[in-house]
């Protein structure tokens, strides 16, 4: 997984909606990233985790030491 990707699922489970992710990423990472891009990516780690929801990816990547 991608360090984008995991910063993406860190700041997830720590509670923040999709803009503030992206404005975290900007400010502290400086990485460019679109709220669409965001979108895209967290599905795809989904579907890869066959998780249903946000919540459950969030608990299942948490479960495997992942984040």
């Amino acid at each position: 997984m991608e360090k984008r990707d995991l910063l993406i699922i860190k700041y997830l489970s720590e509670g923040y909606k999709i803009t503030e992710i992206r404005e975290q990423l900007i400010t502290y990472h400086s990485i460019t990233i679109s709220k669409s891009l965001i979108e895209k990516r967290l599905n795809t780690i989904s579907k890869q985790y066959q998780a249903k929801t946000l919540f459950q990816l969030a608990v299942l990547l948490t479960k495997e030491k992942i984040i």
